[in-house]
């Protein structure tokens, strides 16, 4: 699209827009020291959301724009998945335009789930028809179960890095827990909020519970996205569980020797509770010296148009956050339903600039440790609480 489309927009409009690509660890970073002891030079910045909190209070407003064009925040955010209507504000400043999001779903090997002798099996046994899919999380477990043989394993999820981390904390966002932090900056699960170490020991335990039960391939401890992908897509489990998504295409050529594939949400583990989102915003600094030419940029780069050839024709993967966008994407095979269904009900969830740190420095090496049946559930969501509100209290974000 960079190569094909921009050169026409530029000769169009005679803006030149000149790329530059870093790597995604060292965005945040790389955009901070330009705008703050590097000239400004970046006039349009693609930020992920570990990065947003951090950058929000150097962007502009994306709101005096709209509002130049005729319309407003407020018209803009009314098209997009609830989760992203609040978070690319920051103290009511739309720092970021919405665009870009993901959430886990599950993939699950559809033809297993309708073969007459599975659904015959599976009723003599839970006393229940053989979901397709299942709707609740005790149903996943009976199925996990259920597809679990010397042969195969019923569910596979990332154990290892920050897939690991995300799929955690999709069960505790589902289990009623509102993010990381709250609104004064505090851990969610730490000091300040006791009632919350339960939901969270429950969500670690379900999730470590398919482990110890053995429906797990063996090496789940050492497996990241890519790895259950392969994992699945050898015929070696009924169930995936991560961020399938990013490797749908590959998953939908495998079919023809796998049969039919489904997707679907994870059920909540407490009622009405959407788990975790991930997200990336575009915006413009506000120290940028071609503010107008950058707006025009970020209205072409949005443009419905331009979001679907990304989608259809772009080398990334990625789920809209605009509704009509996001169903256009399923209706067109891009996105699968499971997925689609995960990202409208994902929470939107407090980020600082800790917060990323909270992740990566704490959150992902206690969750190997409970994956690697190092931790138990209760020591893991301690441990975990404690870090982090230490954390947030060095770090000065909480109050």
């Amino acid at each position: 699209m960079w190569d094909t489309e921009l050169p026409k927009w530029e000769a169009k409009t005679g803006i030149k827009v000149e790329l530059d690509k870093v790597n995604t660890t060292d965005i945040s970073s790389t955009f901070l020291r330009d705008v703050t002891v590097g000239g400004c030079t970046i006039d349009n910045v693609e930020m992920l959301d570990g990065g947003t909190a951090a950058a929000a209070s150097h962007m502009a407003d994306l709101g005096q724009f709209l509002k130049a064009d005729g319309s407003s925040a407020a018209e803009l955010l009314k098209d997009q998945v609830p989760f992203a209507q609040k978070a690319y504000s920051f103290n009511g400043k739309l720092a970021f335009y919405p665009f870009y999001s993901g959430a886990k779903a599950v993939a699950y090997r559809k033809s297993w789930f309708v073969d007459p002798a599975n659904q015959s099996a599976f009723q003599a046994k839970y006393g229940y028809k053989l979901p397709d899919p299942p709707t609740t999380a005790q149903q996943v477990k009976d199925v996990a179960a259920f597809f679990s043989t010397p042969t195969t394993k019923g569910i596979v999820f990332s154990g290892s890095g920050d897939p690991a981390e995300t799929t955690l904390a999709d069960l505790i966002f589902r289990n009623g827990v509102d993010g990381y932090q709250d609104a004064k900056g505090n851990a969610q699960w730490g000091p300040a909020h006791p009632n919350n170490e339960k939901k969270v020991v429950e969500a670690a335990d379900y999730l470590s519970s398919f482990i110890s039960d053995g429906d797990t391939p063996d090496s789940i401890g050492a497996m990241q996205s890519a790895d259950t992908t392969s994992n699945f897509l050898a015929g070696n489990t009924a169930m995936d569980y991560d961020h399938v998504y990013l490797f749908w295409n590959r998953m939908k050529d495998a079919q023809s020797t796998l049969g039919d594939i489904g997707t679907f949400e994870f059920p909540s583990l407490e009622k009405g509770q959407g788990g975790i989102s991930f997200y990336w915003g575009r915006g413009i600094p506000e120290c940028s010296k071609h503010k107008d030419a950058s707006w025009e940029f970020t209205k072409w780069i949005m443009s419905p148009e331009i979001q679907k050839l990304a989608l259809t024709k772009g080398v990334g993967v990625y789920v809209p956050t605009d509704k009509s966008l996001l169903s256009w994407s399923v209706d067109q095979g891009v996105i699968p339903q499971g997925v689609a269904d995960s990202v409208t009900h994902a929470k939107a969830y407090k980020v600082t600039p800790v917060t990323n740190q909270l992740r990566q420095s704490i959150d992902i090496p206690l969750v190997e440790k409970l994956i690697g049946k190092q931790l138990t559930p209760q020591e893991y969501a301690e441990t975990s609480g404690t870090q982090m509100q230490d954390a947030a209290n060095a770090a000065g974000v909480a109050h």
